[in-house]
């Protein structure tokens, strides 16, 4: 592998869950604060601001356009702004914008950031917000499609294709709530639940229940990046390692999958040439840090990494072997459905997390001994998926 470019110094992140009197410019700020003083530099280095848009839109996006976000901070050295979106994949693009900022040479430090306010909308206007986002207005909208029944239906393919039972998709839910039982800032960190739990709430679209879907919420979170020889002042850098990706659909119908039960066959080159460009192999891999805001999707995204045969990551994660203590430690936040969905920021909070976790910061989720993760991101109904490989050493 050739010597990585880039790496990340410094993170931050509020509290995720329903704080309708945090509006999203406070949210924006403290975590661009916390980042910055967890990177170990001052407000004055910050050459760029790079911003996520806020989904559904909001005077806050406006005032991110025009430049507000560096003069709030004090970032009186700042040379470029710019604002990054493409849905649950932001946390790449806003981090491939860092990129060019930085091989461009206008600044040595770029702080990325990324805050959200669903509170302020009504249940009934995020349920048509989500109706039509992602769904095909000529060929699905009409007929009621959703975020939960698109996932319902790649859920029945899963199960049909692969002989994963209804438990098992319910254990990666618990799995997750499990790791968000360990972060202080996750929405259901003070709530635990069961298999049992998971499958006796409320049908929301077969096989799916209440507890199978992930909950809008507000919260963000920031990080700093540098150039790999910069990032050799800093205490703990996480360097990238090696990344895939690849685009999809804009309807799911298009898809380059046809079977809707085997989704991880687009996933897994994506993530093999992530693994391959790193430099390391997939056994030297500690933290499997995954985002699919719906179970099946992480159960897809753990058949691409080949951790067990294809169709067989319900069984390990029912076993517990994804969970606190178990042998792959998996989305240790909890995601969407433990930590809360920031509509474009769960790639952030899962971004975040393997930083905390490779830089020995994850708190009571920490897993030791950690030294290279991969995670991922995609957005829309699924349409793309980028993995990347980080380590906190830098293979020799």
């Amino acid at each position: 592998m050739s010597q990585p470019r880039f790496a990340i110094i410094g993170t931050g992140e509020v509290p995720c869950g329903h704080y309708p009197n945090r509006n999203e410019f406070e949210i924006a700020y403290r975590v661009a604060k916390a980042a910055v003083d967890d990177a170990g530099i001052t407000m004055k280095q910050v050459g760029a601001v790079v911003t996520a848009a806020h989904i559904m839109g909001s005077d806050y996006n406006t005032e991110m356009f025009f430049g507000r976000m560096p003069e709030a901070i004090g970032a009186k050295n700042c040379r470029v702004v710019a604002t990054t979106v493409s849905g649950g994949a932001s946390s790449f693009s806003t981090r491939k914008t860092a990129e060019g900022v930085l091989l461009s040479g206008d600044a040595d430090y770029v702080l990325v950031v990324h805050a959200q306010r669903f509170s302020q909308f009504s249940a009934n206007e995020q349920a048509k917000y989500f109706a039509v986002a992602g769904s095909d207005l000529e060929w699905e909208v009409p007929y009621g499609m959703t975020y939960n029944a698109l996932a319902a239906m790649l859920t029945q393919g899963y199960m049909s294709s692969t002989g994963t039972t209804v438990e098992q998709i319910a254990a990666m839910c618990v799995a997750c709530r499990k790791w968000a039982n360990l972060q202080p800032n996750a929405m259901f960190r003070d709530k635990s639940i069961t298999v049992e739990d998971v499958l006796k709430s409320r049908v929301v679209a077969w096989p799916l229940t209440a507890l199978m879907c992930n909950v809008l919420a507000d919260g963000g979170s920031a990080f700093v990046m540098t150039r790999a020889d910069l990032a050799k002042k800093s205490q703990r850098p996480v360097y990238l390692l090696g990344e895939g990706s690849d685009y999809s659909h804009r309807s799911i119908v298009h898809s380059k999958w046809r079977d809707q039960g085997k989704m991880h066959e687009f996933f897994a080159p994506v993530a093999r040439k992530a693994i391959h460009d790193s430099g390391i192999g997939p056994g030297d891999l500690d933290l499997f840090e995954l985002y699919g805001s719906y179970p099946v999707i992480l159960l897809m995204l753990m058949d691409a990494l080949g951790i067990v045969e294809p169709g067989q990551s319900g069984a390990l994660v029912a076993a517990g072997e994804t969970s606190p203590g178990g042998r792959y430690p998996t989305t240790t936040n909890g995601e969407a459905l433990g930590f809360g969905h920031t509509g474009t920021g769960v790639g952030f909070s899962v971004l975040v997390e393997t930083i905390r976790q490779l830089q020995g910061k994850a708190g009571a989720a920490q897993v030791e001994g950690a030294r290279f993760a991969i995670e991922n991101c995609g957005g829309g109904a699924f349409m793309d998926i980028h993995f990347s490989v980080l380590g906190n050493q830098i293979p020799g």
